[in-house]
C-alpha cells in the first residue's frame, strides 16, 4: 500500500516536467526583471555554486543529499533576507542538481541552465 501511495507522489517523470518547465520560466523573469548586469552576476554565481557541487561530488561520491540539503538551505536563507539575485541562483542550482539525478528525461532543464550560464556569464558589464 505505502509503496502504491509513494509512487503516485514521488514520480520522476513529474518531477522532470516540473523542472524542464521551471528552468525556463525562472531564467525568463530573471532576464526580463533585472538589468544586465544583475543577470551577469545570477549567471556566474549559479556557476560558482555548480563548481563547488561537482568538486563535492569528485570528492564524496555519496553526498548528493547533504549537498543538495545545503543548497536548499542557501535557498531559504536567501528568501528571509529578500535577495532575489541569491535566490534566482539558489534556486537555478537545486534545479539543475536536480535534473543532474534524474538523468535524460530533465535535460531540458539542464540545457536551459547550461545555455543561459554560457550566455550571460561571458556578457560584458555594462
Amino acid at each position: 500500500m505505502f509503496q502504491i501511495l509513494k509512487s503516485l507522489f514521488n514520480s520522476p517523470q513529474r518531477d522532470a516536467k516540473r523542472l524542464n518547465r521551471d528552468a525556463p520560466a525562472i531564467i525568463d523573469s530573471a532576464t526580463k526583471s533585472f538589468g544586465a548586469d544583475r543577470v551577469r552576476e545570477i549567471a556566474l554565481k549559479t556557476l560558482q555554486h555548480l563548481g563547488e557541487a561537482n568538486a563535492h561530488f569528485e570528492e564524496h561520491s555519496e553526498s548528493y543529499d547533504q549537498v543538495l540539503y545545503r543548497f536548499q538551505q542557501l535557498h531559504s536563507e536567501s528568501r528571509r533576507r529578500t535577495d532575489q539575485v541569491g535566490l534566482t541562483v539558489f534556486t537555478l542550482v537545486i534545479i539543475y542538481l536536480r535534473a543532474t539525478a534524474l538523468g535524460g528525461i530533465a535535460d531540458p532543464a539542464r540545457e536551459a541552465i547550461d545555455e543561459f550560464t554560457g550566455r550571460w556569464a561571458h556578457a560584458v558589464e555594462e
